[in-house]
This record gives structure tokens, C-alpha cells and sequence, in this order.
């Protein structure tokens, strides 16, 4: 040890001063996709016609170089080539998507839909992963001595990977309500000594709202396109969404300051387990003030003649109050909203042309009265605004906290039949509704 101590001391003086610029945040970028996706060369024929020796002595034959025959798929449009291509003498280029194809990738619900199948445990089915939650086990901490080993099943992988990557490989799928019965997970299946947390439900519903706020975030860096015209009066006086390509209306009104305290609430995403009871008994106890839905759906106006065949297009209006029940939290929501919009409205100023001098300008006049902006934010994805951002991951990470509230399964006016063989989950809902 005196021996090595020294070394070690000299080691750390020589070794160079680590970069805080490149310092990993605990996000692991993927590594970049290569093709395999290779020429197929021509089916040779298995006649003795034309042929002077062995099909076996080809330097390329489907016998012993079978794996030259094998047809792979290539790599996946991207909805924008930042980059001119390339002759890099790949067979494989990459290309930027159709038209068609942004119009299907700018659908939120088909983007769910397309996501991974998984199994639920609770109902045995399979469904795309987007309608469940993701579970895994974690292994908890035993005193020294004690050989058997206790695990207890965690929520994983629902914040984005940016701000919380995940950590386990294995894990378990449920159903996204926050009323299925987790009794009916097969624990013992699993490990003989697996349990569920303590107040899952409540630290699921938390991370989904996360979620909601880490997309906004990134959604700003984006610079994500949201029309800046006032939709809530249309709404009101139409019950109808009045933009084709909505995906969502969110109404957020800024937090009022206590009542008691006399102090407005201070923006934060970071509560613990005890503050999101807190918030939550809260809004329990207020609830005698009939508190609008979570969500409500309303068609949406097109110039489009309606099919009768398929039905009238949709799209949720979320009210901020009953979907963020913390203040803290509702703060944070109302602040990253009004964050995006102030990027949208800058980057909207820099494309338009230069007016010459500002000095002469007259500032506009001061708005009153039903002539203010109100509190609706409206969310909307097509194929133009997927070339500039993407806002289907916040337009999901909304759909999904939807459905945990029970809006998908509970409410009588909005029956979803999405699901096959939902008998026990109808008859579940209406005992608990």
C-alpha cells in the first residue's frame, strides 16, 4: 500500500482535466444505424445447359454462399435530409420521406399504434406499448448475512429517455388505467419474492405528467410550430375545434396565488412522494367545486366533405386544472407553455422579411376586454410542421396520461371500443365509475 499510494497520486496530477461540456448526462445516444442491405446478384441456373464445370465451383452460388441471397430491409425514410447526399458507394441511401408518408408519421394515433407489441399481465392481450405501462423489477437492499434476496416492481421507461434513460432489461407490461386491478399481476410467476410498490398508481400518474413537461421542453429547443390565433372563442361558440390538423387543445390559465399565503406558487417539477399526496388530497377536498373533465373530445372543423363511412375527426381539449392537480406542477406546465410560444412568435419574426428602420415605428395598441389572447394552446401535426418539429411525442405523452385518468374507460359518453374482448375491464369500470 505505501508503494502504491504514490503511483496512484502521480496518475491522477498527469491524467488530463475531465470536460464538463462533454460530460454525459446519463443519456446514451444510439449509434447510428447501419444498412445491410445489399445487391442481390442473379439467380444462376441449375441446368447443365451452357455450363462447363460444377454450379459448386461459381464464385458466387446459393449453396455454399447462401448468405449472399438473403434479403434484408433497408433503412427507414427520415422526415428530413439535413445533408445532401452522398455518392459513398453504399447501396443503401438514405431518403427523406413522401409526402404520404409524413401526413401517416404526423398522426399521433398511428404512431401509437405502430409502436412494439407487448403482453399485459393483467389482461393477457397483446397491444402496442404505447397503451401500457412498463414495470420493472428492482432488486431492494438486504442486511448483511441475509441470503434471499426481495425485489419490488418499479414504473420504468415512462419519462423520456433524455432525462431519465433506462435502466433494467427485463420488464413487465399493465394496461395505462390507473384502476386495473394490480392484483391480478402474476407476481409469483416472475420470483417467488416479488412485490408491487406502495402507492404505484400515485408515482405512475406523477411520471406521466413529468413526461408531459420534459416533451414541452424539448419541443422548445425545437422550436415547434403552434398557430398563434386565438382558438378557445371558436370553441365556445362552435363546440368544434376550428384547424383540420389539431391533435390538441389545452387550456392552462396561470396559477392563482393562496389564498392563505398570499403568495403565488413557484414552478417546479421536482415534488416528493408526500407533496403529490398532498396535491392530491387537495384536489380531493376541492372537488365539491365541480371540476371540469381532463379531457374532452371535439371534432374538428375540415373543408373536407365527411365520409359516411368513416367517422368525424376528433381531437382531445385538455383542461389544466383537472390534468395537472399540483400546483407546483400546474406552474411549470402554464410556464413551459407560454415558453414555447414566445420561441414560436421569435422564430416567426426572424422569417419575415426586413421593414427597414424600427424607429418609426408605433407600437400595436393595447388589447381589453373579450379582444385578449385566452389560455388555449393548441397543438397541431401535418406533414409541413414534422419537417420543422416534431409534435406527436407531446401530443402521446398526453393521450397516455388520458388514458391513466380513466377517460378512455370510464366515461359513458366516450365508450371506447378500441379494445378486443374488454368484457372485464366494461364491467370493471362501471363498478368503479
Amino acid at each position: 500500500m505505501p508503494r502504491l499510494l504514490p503511483r496512484l497520486l502521480k496518475i491522477l496530477q498527469d491524467a488530463p482535466e475531465p470536460n464538463t461540456l462533454t460530460r454525459s448526462s446519463g443519456y446514451t445516444r444510439f449509434k447510428k444505424r447501419v444498412s445491410i442491405k445489399n445487391v442481390i446478384p442473379e439467380a444462376p441456373t441449375f441446368t447443365s445447359e451452357g455450363r462447363t464445370h460444377s454450379i459448386l465451383l461459381d464464385n458466387a452460388n446459393p449453396i455454399i454462399d447462401g448468405h449472399l441471397y438473403n434479403r434484408h430491409k433497408a433503412l427507414p425514410p427520415k422526415v428530413r435530409l439535413v445533408k445532401p447526399l452522398q455518392n459513398s458507394g453504399e447501396h443503401d441511401h438514405p431518403r427523406e420521406m413522401t409526402n404520404e408518408e409524413r401526413e401517416w408519421w404526423s398522426s399521433p394515433y398511428l404512431r401509437m399504434l405502430a409502436s412494439p407489441l407487448r403482453e399485459c399481465q393483467i389482461t393477457h392481450k397483446k397491444l402496442p406499448c404505447d397503451f401500457l405501462i412498463r414495470l420493472a423489477p428492482v432488486r431492494l437492499p438486504v442486511p448483511q448475512g441475509v441470503r434471499q434476496q426481495h425485489h419490488i416492481l418499479v414504473p420504468e421507461g415512462i419519462e423520456h429517455p433524455k432525462f431519465k434513460p433506462r435502466r433494467s432489461t427485463s420488464a413487465y407490461y399493465m394496461i395505462c388505467w390507473k384502476d386495473a386491478p394490480t392484483s391480478r399481476l402474476p407476481l409469483r410467476k416472475f420470483s417467488q419474492n416479488l412485490t408491487v410498490q406502495p402507492l404505484l398508481s400515485v408515482r405512475i400518474g406523477h411520471q406521466l405528467r413529468l413526461r408531459v413537461l420534459q416533451e414541452l421542453e424539448l419541443l422548445t429547443k425545437r422550436l415547434a410550430a403552434s398557430p398563434l390565433d386565438d382558438p378557445c372563442s371558436d370553441v365556445r361558440q362552435t363546440n368544434s375545434i376550428p384547424h383540420k390538423d389539431a391533435v390538441a387543445l389545452m387550456v392552462v390559465p396561470p396559477v392563482n396565488q393562496n389564498p392563505e399565503t398570499k403568495e403565488k406558487p413557484q414552478s417546479s417539477a421536482q415534488l416528493d412522494i408526500a407533496d403529490i399526496i398532498q396535491s392530491d388530497s387537495d384536489s380531493s377536498e376541492s372537488s365539491l367545486r365541480c371540476l371540469p373533465p381532463l379531457s374532452v373530445l371535439h371534432p374538428t372543423m375540415s373543408d373536407d366533405i365527411g365520409s359516411p363511412v368513416l367517422p368525424i375527426a376528433q381531437a382531445p381539449l385538455y383542461h389544466g386544472l383537472s390534468l395537472f392537480p399540483a400546483r407546483p406542477l400546474r406552474a411549470t406546465l402554464h410556464k413551459a407553455l407560454c415558453k414555447l410560444l414566445d420561441a414560436e412568435r421569435k422564430a416567426r419574426s426572424r422569417s419575415l422579411p426586413a421593414s427597414g428602420s424600427f424607429e418609426h415605428e408605433e407600437s400595436p395598441p393595447r388589447v381589453r376586454g373579450d379582444a385578449k389572447g385566452s389560455h388555449a394552446f393548441l397543438l397541431c401535426s401535418n406533414q409541413q410542421t414534422a419537417k420543422r418539429a416534431d409534435v406527436v411525442p407531446l401530443a402521446i405523452a398526453l393521450w397516455r396520461l388520458r388514458m391513466w385518468e380513466g377517460q378512455a374507460y370510464g366515461s359513458a359518453d366516450e365508450t371506447s371500443h378500441w379494445e378486443i374482448s374488454a368484457g372485464w375491464r366494461l364491467s370493471w369500470a362501471e363498478q368503479m365509475y
